[in-house]
């Protein structure tokens, strides 16, 4: 799916000098909870990963463009029971700005999420769910985030805002949140 990724990066830059566009490689660890007004908050992060490709192109001096696929789990975990946890996994393509400033920078965007599985556990034991119990299948986190680059290395925080109900139960509303913080290597 990576190769993928990059090859349709490549075409959607196709005939732009590789001066302007950078590629590369991201990844890190992530906290995530779901939030509500109605949901059960008897629960704590979800401490997971993501890991997902880039590519970015830069229009002036201080400014770049960029696109990506990650993949990410989000989730969270009781309070009340010990080794009991919800986990939605999920595909996005985070569509971002970023303003460059010496080695520092700051980027916004929108990440277009797609869930790809559900997974409750209860007490160590996969428990099947119901289509009702499973995550809405999108959503539209917009996120936020700082990062430092030295030659082709990066470190970056991004924090990420649900902006999709994610239940498909009446009088249940709930949205994801999720901290990252991770690494990047530019090629």
């Amino acid at each position: 799916m990576a190769v993928l990724m990059l090859a349709l990066l490549n075409v959607s830059y196709a005939g732009d000098d590789d001066a302007n566009m950078k590629k590369g490689i991201r990844a890190g660890w992530q906290a995530s909870n779901f939030y509500g007004d109605n949901y059960d908050n008897n629960s704590e992060n979800f401490n997971s990963f993501y890991v997902g490709i880039f590519g970015e192109k830069k229009l002036i001096p201080l400014l770049r463009l960029g696109v990506g696929l990650e993949f990410s789990q989000t989730g969270s975990v009781s309070t009340i029971f010990d080794d009991t946890k919800y986990v939605r996994s999920q595909i996005y393509l985070p569509i971002y700005a970023k303003v460059k400033l010496g080695p520092v920078y700051a980027q916004g965007g929108l990440s277009p999420t797609f869930g790809i599985g559900n997974k409750f556990t209860l007490l160590n034991e996969e428990q099947s769910l119901d289509d009702d119990a499973k995550t809405s299948t999108f959503d539209a986190p917009v996120f936020l985030g700082l990062g430092v680059k030295i030659l082709m290395f990066s470190v970056e925080a991004r924090y990420n805002w649900g902006t999709s109900n994610l239940s498909k139960q009446d009088n249940t509303n709930y949205k994801q949140q999720y901290f990252q913080l991770g690494a990047a290597i530019s090629f």
